[in-house]
């Protein structure tokens, strides 16, 4: 997928955007700086704050060479603030991260030694909650990489060669809110991850986060629901030409905790099946069972939120019929409870 011109000692670019961070900044560089692994270089990408961001940026800066501050003279928002961190990398390999959370000290050293020996394009990690007083909430493990057509699941903290970028053609800037999860998406398409089962980033839940503001912001989870819809269309084409816009109603909805008609998923089985085969020729998807199981979990949630005019007990049916050989005892119980207990 690659020339493999990467070595042990290659120059990593962290990308850092950051708008009004002032009340963890500090934290955040020191986290960049202080890796074990020193060859790097941290662009600090200002969009346009009003607070002292750039006093602390600058404070860094003036004591460490290795410190790049770009001022955008309004603000751009996160998507474009990323793109123009990234055209100014001059790293082979690239990661970003937010004003609001923490490296763990060997983060970058663990995950370019297996981006390496693993010959993957992006490597990406486990993660650790913690508050804003920095202290540990809980571990955060995420599922199998084939989960990703229905949650972003790469999380945080992640490494990639600068290629996934230029085929990428860069973040999305239309699509504020959803662009991390939109370039995932996009890059499955041409490059390999790699789930490193470590956990080597905090990261940080307070109430001015971007993620709560989606929660919680009306305005803002219009937006992220606006576009992600337009992000599962254009991943969705990639897979399934003709009937695309089934497969994007189908994750968006499902992504949404929204309910579908259980007799939409049984009309529309063909072009799931399709979706699933397609989905099954990628180097990132080559295990079969397991999006069965993830198709069958989801399906089976989507019977539990549905009371339309199919009773469940035909639902389990049909179930059962169509994923039998990968039921495991959680489903079967569900099954049973939603067939003859749930009214």
């Amino acid at each position: 997928m690659h020339e493999n011109k990467l070595n042990s000692t290659s120059l990593v670019s962290i990308i850092l955007p950051v708008y009004n961070g002032e009340k963890f900044l500090a934290e955040s560089i020191e986290s960049c700086l202080n890796q074990s692994y020193q060859n790097i270089e941290l662009i600090i990408v200002n969009d346009c704050s009003t607070d002292t961001t750039l006093e602390i940026a600058n404070f860094y800066a003036l004591k460490n060479d290795r410190i790049t501050i770009i001022n955008n003279s309004v603000n751009k928002k996160l998507p474009a603030s990323l793109n123009i961190g990234h055209n100014k990398a001059k790293g082979d390999i690239i990661t970003w991260t937010s004003d609001d959370n923490k490296y763990e000290l060997n983060a970058v050293e663990v995950m370019l030694k297996n981006l390496l020996e693993k010959n993957a394009d992006i490597v990406y990690c486990d993660i650790m909650i913690i508050d804003h007083k920095c202290e540990k909430v809980r571990d955060v493990e995420f599922p199998t990489i084939e989960n990703i057509i229905f949650r972003n699941y790469i999380g945080s903290c992640f490494l990639y060669r600068k290629e996934v970028f230029e085929r990428n053609k860069g973040y999305n800037e239309n699509y504020f809110l959803a662009e991390d999860y939109d370039f995932w998406l996009r890059a499955i398409a041409h490059s390999r991850f790699y789930q490193l089962r470590k956990k080597l980033y905090n990261y940080r839940k307070h109430d001015t986060s971007l993620t709560h503001q989606i929660a919680f912001n009306d305005e803002k989870k219009q937006v992220w629901n606006e576009n992600v819809v337009k992000m599962y269309d254009g991943f969705s084409k990639t897979f399934v030409k003709t009937d695309y816009l089934i497969i994007s109603e189908f994750l968006a909805k499902s992504l949404n905790y929204q309910k579908i008609p259980f007799e939409w998923i049984i009309e529309n089985e063909s072009i799931i099946d399709q979706f699933k085969q397609k989905l099954s020729q990628n180097v990132n998807f080559q295990n079969k069972d397991v999006i069965e199981k993830i198709f069958l979990s989801k399906i089976i949630y989507l019977m539990t939120i549905d009371q339309g005019l199919k009773t469940n007990l035909s639902k389990s049916f049909y179930i059962v019929k169509k994923y039998g050989l990968f039921l495991d005892k959680k489903a079967i119980k569900t099954l049973i409870k939603y067939s003859f207990f749930k009214k």
